[in-house]
């Protein structure tokens, strides 16, 4: 049986896992001033620009590579389609959003907007 400290556990690193990928995925599909990544000491955060907000908020994304299995490509799709509304309301604003994740489950996780 599974205890709650394991379950967190691989749950942090599913969720670590799927940040590096999509980090690796935008920041090689465009250009490095538009996104940036962070990673390391257990976090991880993937800042987007203003242009890069507004396109997610319209559904565009780039489509991932297509070496990768279909679980993580199922899981990048779902994140773009269900932070799609957050993006919007950032875009007009004038705000910029980023990604961040951690293994540390006090900390700040998730989708979250910035002033740029």
């Amino acid at each position: 049986m599974m205890t709650i400290h394991k379950l967190v556990r691989h749950a942090a690193l599913a969720l670590g896992a799927i940040a590096v990928v999509l980090g690796v995925m935008l920041s090689t599909t465009t250009t490095a001033q538009a996104i940036t990544a962070d990673c390391g000491g257990g976090r991880c955060t993937v800042w987007l620009s203003k242009s890069d907000t507004a396109a997610m908020g319209q559904g565009r994304a780039p489509a991932p590579p297509a070496s990768l299995p279909w679980q993580l490509k199922s899981a990048y799709w779902a994140l773009v389609a269900g932070h799609r509304w957050f993006a919007q309301q950032y875009a007009s604003r004038g705000w910029c959003s980023a990604f961040r994740l951690s293994m540390y489950p006090w900390e700040t996780q998730g989708y979250v907007g910035y002033r740029c």
